[in-house]
Order: C-alpha cells, then sequence, then structure tokens
C-alpha cells in the first residue's frame, strides 16, 4: 500500500527533531552556546550602560557650556548583541556540524539506510525529513538563546523600541542563516563520505577554511601585500600642514582642512593637491572593498560579520545646540544617523550570499544523495 504524499516527510521530520534535542552532544553545545550567550549578554549590556552613561555626561556638558553645537552619538541597544554575535561565530558553526555531519553516514554503517529505503518512502522524502527535523531543531536553539537575551535586557530594565525589535529578529535571522550554512556543509560532507569520521574531518578543514582562512586573507596586513599599501600623504601637504599648525589655531585648522577635503576652497595653495590625494584614497578603498566583497562570496562568517557590524553599530545622532551659538556641526565618531530601511538595504547583498550557501551544499547534498548506490 502506498504511503501518502508528504506523510513519510514528516514521520522523518519528526523523528530526527526529537533525536536531535535529545542527544547528548546537542545538549551539551547547545547548553555551552546559551551560557556564554548569557555571559556575552551580560557583558555587553554593561558596556551599553557606560556608554550612556558617557553620553548623558557628554550631553549635559553640551548643553550648560558654550561649547558650539555637534552630533553625539547616543548607543544602540543593538550593540549589546554584537557581543553575543561574537561567540556565535564558532559556537553556531560548530554547532552546526555536530547535527549534519553524521546523518547520512550513521545510517550507511549501521546499514539501516538499506531497510529504510525498502519502505513505502520516496529518497527525496528521506533526505529532505532528516534536513527539515535538523532545521526545526537548530530554530529552536537559537530562539531559545534571543528569548533568553531579550529576558536579560528586560531584566537590566532596558525596552527595545519597535525599530530595534526588528533589527532584533534580522540578527536572529542571519544568525540562522549562519548555523544552517554550516549544518547544510556537514550535511552534504555525510552525504559523500564513507564513515562519520571522515565526514567530520572534511566538514570542519571546510570550516576552518571559510571561517579563519578567508577572513584572515581579508585583514589588514594580508590585504595590503595584495593591493598594496594605501596612497601617503605627500611631503607638500605634510608642509602646509605644518605651516597651518603654525599660524592658526586649532580650530581654524579644522575648518580649512575639512574645506579642503572636499574641494569647497578652490584658490587655496594646496587644494589640487588635495583633491588628487584624495582621489587616489578614495580609488585604494574601493579597490580594497573589492577585493574583499570577493572573498566574503566564499565565507558565511565574513557576511555574517557584516550584517552584524550593520545591524549592531547603529546609533541615534542628537544634534545638541548651545544657546547662543552659531549652527557649527562638528561629528564625534563620524557616524551617519540611519532608520532601519537603510540598514536593511545595506546588507541586503550579504543576507543573499548567506542564503546562497545553504541552498548550494542543501542542493547538492539532495543530489548525491538522489543518486547514492544503496547495498
Amino acid at each position: 500500500m502506498k504511503a501518502q504524499a508528504g506523510s513519510g516527510l514528516l514521520t522523518i521530520a519528526e523523528k530526527e527533531f526529537f533525536d536531535h534535542i535529545r542527544s547528548k552532544k546537542f545538549l551539551l553545545i547547545f547548553g555551552i552556546f546559551l551560557v556564554i550567550a548569557i555571559v556575552g549578554m551580560i557583558g555587553g549590556i554593561t558596556d551599553y550602560n557606560k556608554n550612556l552613561d558617557t553620553y548623558n555626561g557628554h550631553r549635559s556638558v553640551a548643553t550648560s557650556s558654550a561649547m558650539p553645537g555637534f552630533f553625539a552619538d547616543k548607543p544602540s541597544i543593538l550593540s549589546v548583541f554584537g557581543t553575543v554575535a561574537t561567540y556565535l561565530v564558532y559556537l553556531g558553526g560548530i554547532l552546526g556540524i555536530a547535527m549534519g555531519f553524521d546523518l547520512i553516514t550513521k545510517e550507511k554503517e549501521s546499514k539501516s539506510l538499506k531497510i529504510l529505503l525498502s519502505h513505502p518512502v520516496y529518497r527525496d522524502e528521506v533526505i529532505n525529513g532528516k534536513a527539515l527535523g535538523g532545521i526545526f531543531a537548530l530554530g529552536c536553539a537559537l530562539g531559545v538563546v534571543l528569548i533568553i537575551s531579550l529576558a536579560t535586557l528586560l531584566i537590566y530594565g532596558i525596552i527595545p523600541d519597535t525599530n530595534e525589535m526588528l533589527l532584533i529578529a534580522v540578527f536572529g535571522a542571519v544568525s540562522f542563516l549562519l548555523i544552517f550554512s554550516y549544518f547544510a556543509i556537514a550535511l552534504f560532507m555525510s552525504t559523500v563520505s564513507q564513515d562519520s569520521g571522515s565526514a567530520l574531518i572534511y566538514t570542519i578543514i571546510i570550516f576552518i577554511a571559510l571561517s579563519v582562512l578567508v577572513p584572515t586573507i581579508a585583514q589588514d596586513t594580508v590585504m595590503d601585500t595584495v593591493i598594496g599599501s594605501q596612497p601617503a600623504l605627500p611631503q607638500e601637504l605634510l608642509d602646509q600642514m605644518q605651516v597651518s599648525v603654525n599660524s592658526t589655531t586649532t580650530m581654524g585648522v579644522f575648518a580649512v582642512k575639512a574645506s579642503n577635503a572636499i574641494g569647497g576652497d578652490k584658490d587655496s595653495a594646496g587644494s589640487g593637491a588635495w583633491q588628487k590625494f584624495n582621489q587616489q584614497m578614495q580609488a585604494y578603498w574601493e579597490k580594497r572593498q573589492a577585493v574583499h566583497d570577493s572573498l566574503a562570496l566564499f565565507s558565511p562568517s565574513m557576511n555574517y560579520d557584516t550584517v552584524v557590524s550593520g545591524v549592531t553599530a547603529t546609533s541615534t545622532g542628537d544634534v545638541i545646540n548651545s544657546p547662543g551659538m552659531s549652527a557649527v556641526s562638528f561629528s564625534v565618531s563620524g557616524k551617519q544617523v540611519t532608520d532601519t530601511g537603510d540598514i536593511v538595504g545595506k546588507i541586503a547583498g550579504n543576507v543573499v550570499a548567506l542564503l546562497l550557501f545553504p541552498a548550494i551544499f542543501f542542493g547538492l547534498a539532495y543530489v548525491r544523495f538522489m543518486r547514492l548506490d544503496v547495498r
């Protein structure tokens, strides 16, 4: 009698889900992950409160003194999750690998795969059911971590607003994609390997290459070797700056150099040199960013770091103007105020890249399993 369509899929997914959440390796890694996430949240909250106190102190001084107005960056609650993300890059990857490296090989080793496929169940239901079971278990684990993280914020009296909750949801989604990426890689290795030990070794090698080796290549020292050092400030401009320091006040230097940097002072002696230097710097950083973005295509960890940086490094800019002073603005940190839509737009490319990794490796695992010779 032929099984109803989809019944085998759900049965396998349910079995795999409960097998995962009951397994010692899952509970051990998840327990460590949970403890470190809580510790990271507490540390992040402590830093957030210190930065908030500093911000309030600067705001109080600026509004009560004769200083010109300036932009002050209020720390964002999202910065708290940056600490959690530091640990999640590695522990999340390890959790995904631990849940996926033996999904198929353990069936081969126990000779149960042949028995399973002899039942009225399709091959695609087997591979899809195993993947769904793992996905549900990963989602539950990450969901518990996020709920406890939010509870920790509330315990400390920190209440996110609507935009911050949306960004926290984005953080949770990309964190899941990161873990799922390494789960999919492990699943693929489980389909091509003859035993669980080989699958684990191959997956760990790929994990180290993608999460350590590729980001290392993108670091400053290696990047400088690949594309060269950034342009040095010409001696002509160094001499000009020295003359300016000796002949003007500090605020005057800021004003003159800021004007020259954007080409505002067309008649100044060094405006042409400043413009040329700025063009060289812009070309250098564009080339550097292009190389970085190309490398990021091969590393889920790099894409994840970029997304998390865009989400957790947000800040609320406040313009503080002292009474009776001119509306001169001075940016303390150089950050610009952005809303949720701007942030999501800037990280969209990295999110797509994160989606491609699990899609490609799960697709390869699916094709390999469908053609697997079971004897």
